[in-house]
């Protein structure tokens, strides 16, 4: 299994195709916006890579890090987001961005990306919450001091959002309403405590 590759960089094309000369062997990569940031043409470059192996043939995807390598693993494992979709989203939002989307139930963040319609948004910030709970971690405490109502805010979501969810609401509808709620309220959304965020969405759901 390819885990990285090195090779001097052939062309960088504008959809984010890398062209790697490896030993005289050329790769052509699907990259994230941060591994095309690294390659300069003519230039050696090592790239964190996956290779992913489908009916339609194999598809190589290379990333900065084996940290963005793990997020796009985490995407992809969602149902109805593929290989392409993954890259398009680490094409468009750097690995913070997606991270902070996430632990915000930011589903409008992620609208951003061509491609990326509401329904798909939303199952994003909502299923990722459960399979990226150690970087969920990892920014809430390096962003602790300077950040500590936003990280409040956030672990408040998620307690409201599990909450719901065992209610026997659905993720479409809950990522709906918390959107709703951001809107809404502006700046107050903030310092909802979670008893009063819970009270706001259920409210709001048994409205839908």
């Amino acid at each position: 299994m390819l885990r990285s590759l090195r090779g001097e960089v052939l062309s960088i094309g504008e959809d984010n195709y890398i062209v790697l000369d490896v030993n005289g062997i050329g790769f052509e990569l699907l990259c994230s916006r941060a591994a095309v940031d690294l390659c300069r043409a003519n230039n050696k470059v090592r790239l964190i890579v996956y290779m992913q192996v489908s009916e339609a043939g194999a598809s190589l995807f290379g990333f900065a890090s084996e940290r963005e390598r793990r997020v796009f693993l985490k995407i992809t494992a969602i149902k109805g987001i593929g290989g392409r979709s993954g890259m398009a989203v680490l094409s468009n939002l750097n690995i913070d961005e997606i991270i902070n989307a996430v632990a915000n139930s930011d589903s409008l963040t992620f609208e951003r990306v061509p491609g990326i319609g509401r329904k798909t948004a939303e199952r994003l910030c909502f299923e990722l919450q459960g399979m990226l709970k150690d970087e969920l971690v990892i920014i809430n405490n390096d962003n602790n001091n300077a950040n500590l109502n936003n990280n409040n805010k956030a672990g408040a979501v998620r307690v409201v959002s599990d909450a719901l969810l065992s209610l026997g609401f659905s993720q479409a509808d809950i990522a709906s309403v918390f959107k709703l709620l951001r809107a809404a309220r502006g700046d107050e959304f903030n310092t909802l405590d979670e008893e009063a965020l819970l009270k706001l969405a259920l409210r709001e759901l048994n409205k839908f």
